[in-house]
Order: C-alpha cells, then sequence, then structure tokens
C-alpha cells in the first residue's frame, strides 16, 4: 500500500485510498480470481485497478456505498477480462469461462432489481460495463472512456449497440411471456 500513497499527492486523498484498499481489496480479489481462476494473475489485476483508481480517485465520493462497489467492480472486471484475452491469444482457453463468471453474477448478486438489469448482465461483456457505468453508475461518456480507456467515440458506439442487444433481448422476453 505504500506505493499507491506515494502516487498520491494530498492528506486527504490517501485517508480516502486507504479506507477504499482496506474496504474493497479482497472484494477485487474475488471478482478478478472469478474471471481468471488464477491467484497470480488477479493479483496483478488488482494491481492495475488501484492503480486506474488512483487515476479516478476525485470520481468517488463515499467510500462505503453502492455506486463506489459499482464503480470498483467494474472497473476490476475490465481490467480482468482484457488480461483474460490477453493469456487467450497466448494459450487456447475457452471465453466460455468468463461466461461462468457472469451467470454467478446473475444468481448471486443482490443488485438485481429488475429484468432489465438482468437483460444487462445477459449482453456481452464490452456493452453491459458501458451501459452499468453510464445507466446505473451516472458517469458521463467522457468519464467511461477515462476509466475504461478507449475513445469516446467507442463507448458511444457500445452505448447505442448495448441498448439495441438489450432492447431485441427485451422485446424477445416479453414475446415468450405472452406465448
Amino acid at each position: 500500500m505504500i506505493i499507491y500513497l506515494s502516487i498520491i499527492e494530498s492528506e486527504e486523498d490517501k485517508s480516502k485510498f486507504e479506507q477504499l484498499y482496506i474496504t474493497y481489496k479482497q472484494t477485487m480479489f474475488y471478482v478478478a480470481n472469478r474471471i481468471l481462476r488464477d491467484k497470480y494473475l488477479s493479483e496483478d489485476v488488482v494491481h492495475q485497478a488501484f492503480l486506474r483508481i488512483i487515476d479516478n480517485l476525485n470520481k468517488i465520493d463515499k467510500i462505503d456505498c453502492h455506486k463506489t462497489k459499482g464503480f470498483i467492480v467494474i472497473i476490476v472486471e475490465h481490467i480482468a477480462i482484457d488480461f483474460y484475452r490477453k493469456r487467450k491469444h497466448e494459450n487456447s482457453i475457452s471465453f466460455d469461462e468468463v461466461g461462468i463468471y457472469i451467470e454467478d453474477v446473475k444468481n448471486k448478486s443482490k443488485f438485481i432489481l429488475n429484468e432489465i438489469e438482468e437483460a444487462i448482465l445477459k449482453l456481452p461483456i464490452n456493452y453491459s460495463i458501458v451501459l452499468r457505468l453510464k445507466y446505473s453508475q451516472g458517469y458521463t461518456n467522457k468519464e467511461i472512456s477515462e476509466i475504461l480507456r478507449i475513445s469516446e467515440e467507442n463507448v458511444r458506439q457500445r452505448l447505442v449497440r448495448g441498448r439495441n442487444k438489450l432492447t431485441e433481448s427485451l422485446s424477445e422476453g416479453s414475446e415468450k411471456s405472452y406465448e
């Protein structure tokens, strides 16, 4: 943690980061390990996530709230999936393993409030992450592009495609319920 604190300038931000570190380190490791199933890579993901959190520390108001936890989990998921894809190119591993994680989140999450959120979790992860950051967490396209380190145009495209897929998914679900 000393390495992270040396990067942060203000004492207030250092205190905020310490609280984040203590509160979410285990959760972050769990999320990364559920995707990667590799203890050492998961530790690398958590490290990268903490560095990204430091870059976005000004976006975190309250430490122990649903929005902060969601923000951190999305960052870890995104980085873990990037690691997974890099490893996939090196080894030939099935992408279905990531699907197991998403199903586990869908089945065990306390935060699925309705069928729209459930449908969002069923979307491809690129669309799901952007939609969740935009509509659940309330970030702007510019903030999302900074968090995910993609262009604003890419964010806009993912939002459009994600909404279209979500609309298709929800309309298919409503047709099935009327049959």
